[in-house]
């Protein structure tokens, strides 16, 4: 009996010891409850040192135009009469670029005068139930994405001190993935984050920062139409704003005779006006030149950028975020991956961009293009579908349950093929509740989870915005006839296209809060 006893005592004791590894053993393998760090990509309130608000405009800026609006017509009718359109293009950059003034970063890419975003709340303590907004990760967006990611591993590692735990999931979304795969490349052979969804992801590029840096800006007259039809800008916004500036389009002239005089004015204007413009506004942002394209890089370089001494320590920011971030991210995401790293990447489609440059006609959300932020998706323009010849071959290489449905997307040519989700007829700004659902699901598996994981979630998704509820895409739709140029109705249309035109400038130029 007393040797039974022993035996059982012994037993305890050896339970007793082994279990906090065992725990630890248990933490390191699953990820049923582990924090969410959320690199938001909405940008933040920008303020001086006094508290004052300077980032999103307050007045906003068409306050300023109409406040300005005789010199602006003045300048117009000299410029339309002597063919000297800097005339024009001096009077724009002198009422626009002072509002800005205060938001210019230094010739090294740094802010100055004590401009900055509120402090971060310290992360709180909390040791289970996570959720998606425990831990929100903001930042000032205009910085250099190497000293936010760095600010990130500072505030992962606060996130882990006040949970007890030795991994995070980190999730990021739109320019907030440019400092995810900054933290990344930098960090993430530490092996902190246990799952990485990139969501709506701005990382690999974003043509339409491409065509604003390079002074690319041309209306896509073919696909007019499609937008008129389909467009939509899902970020909010100053609407009062737009309509006095699409006011100001019409006493220009520029409303009745159509796209080609807009793109006349806009081609005449631009050496004059939009590499300093830009240069007055974002261009000394490091953090948007994270959505600057390795392939538009240099000519955005070297169009605004044209005192390459002045901005030298700026221009050493940019290239070594190209160089290591940009050029190399998808293949030190798949070094991470091979290490353990979980991956997801969640798109979205279907959305038409405002049609700015001849890329307008790609599959996008709006504001970001599909083949960009799924790592290699094929896809048929907006309002297309893949031709026969493509699918035939496609099937026969065995891509066939990568196909959507709707015969719009191909994944299989994606990094992660497997690993990749798309929504569609979900506009860039909108949240929905099912997706977060699904991140929920993807953090909480003890496994990589795939398509195939859970049939409420497939590759692909369409997203009713009334009942904001998702579905599976079941078949092709009928989309808006591009091909037969402008029907009758488009000039009685195109002052409310001009207003949303304008409404997306004024939103890229900070008018607003986006991203």
């Amino acid at each position: 009996m007393k040797r039974t006893a022993k035996r059982i005592l012994a037993l305890v004791m050896t339970i007793l010891t082994l279990l906090p590894a065992a725990v630890l053993f248990v933490d390191a393998a699953t990820t049923l409850d582990l924090p969410i760090v959320y690199v938001v990509g909405k940008f933040e309130h920008i303020y001086d040192k006094k508290g004052n608000q300077l980032y999103p405009l307050d007045p906003p800026l068409g306050d300023t135009i109409k406040d300005h609006m005789s010199e602006l017509l003045t300048a117009y009718n000299t410029s339309n009469s002597s063919g000297n359109w800097k005339i024009f293009a001096d009077k724009i950059y002198d009422v626009i670029a002072p509002r800005y003034a205060p938001l210019v970063m230094d010739a090294n890419g740094n802010p100055q005068n004590g401009t900055a975003i509120k402090t971060r709340p310290a992360p709180k303590k909390k040791t289970s139930g996570f959720k998606l907004n425990d831990y929100m990760y903001t930042y000032d967006s205009r910085r250099d994405p190497y000293a936010t990611a760095k600010e990130l591993k500072e505030y992962i590692d606060a996130v882990l001190a006040a949970t007890g735990k030795s991994k995070v999931n980190l999730i990021g979304r739109c320019l907030g993935t440019t400092v995810m795969a900054t933290y990344l490349t930098a960090y993430g052979k530490e092996k902190k984050v246990e799952t990485a969804i990139f969501y709506a992801s701005a990382f690999n590029g974003v043509y339409m920062m491409d065509a604003f840096f390079s002074g690319d800006i041309d209306i896509d007259y073919g696909m007019m139409q499609y937008y008129l039809a389909y467009g939509k800008d899902d970020e909010g916004g100053d609407f009062g704003t737009v309509h006095e500036i699409a006011d100001i389009f019409s006493k220009l002239g520029l409303l009745g005779v159509g796209v080609n005089k807009v793109n006349q004015v806009i081609e005449k204007m631009s050496p004059y006006l939009f590499p300093r413009l830009v240069l007055a506004i974002f261009g000394t942002w490091p953090g948007h030149w994270a959505m600057i394209s390795s392939g538009a890089y240099q000519k955005a370089l070297a169009v605004t950028m044209q005192d390459a001494a002045k901005y030298a320590g700026l221009i050493k920011k940019l290239d070594k975020y190209q160089t290591n971030v940009m050029a190399k991210f998808p293949q030190t995401l798949e070094t991470l991956r091979k290490g353990g790293l979980r991956v997801a990447v969640v798109c979205k489609y279907n959305s038409p961009l405002v049609p700015l440059s001849p890329k307008s006609d790609m599959q996008a959300d709006g504001t970001v293009e599909l083949k960009t932020m799924s790592l290699g998706a094929l896809a048929a323009d907006i309002g297309q579908t893949l031709s026969n010849s493509y699918l035939i071959a496609a099937r026969r290489a065995g891509h066939d349950p990568y196909i959507s449905k709707d015969l719009v997307i191909d994944a299989y040519p994606c990094q992660y093929r497997d690993y990749t989700w798309f929504i569609k007829n979900c506009p860039h700004g909108e949240y929905p509740p099912e997706i977060d659902t699904m991140f929920m699901e993807i953090f909480h598996s003890s496994t990589q989870y795939t398509v195939n994981t859970n049939s409420k979630f497939p590759q692909f998704v369409t997203y009713n915005t009334e009942t904001k509820k998702i579905a599976p895409v079941t078949g092709p739709d009928t989309g808006a006839d591009t091909s037969g140029g402008l029907n009758s109705s488009f000039f009685n249309k195109i002052v409310d296209w001009i207003r949303s035109f304008l409404q997306k400038i004024v939103g890229i130029f900070g008018s607003r809060v986006t991203g």
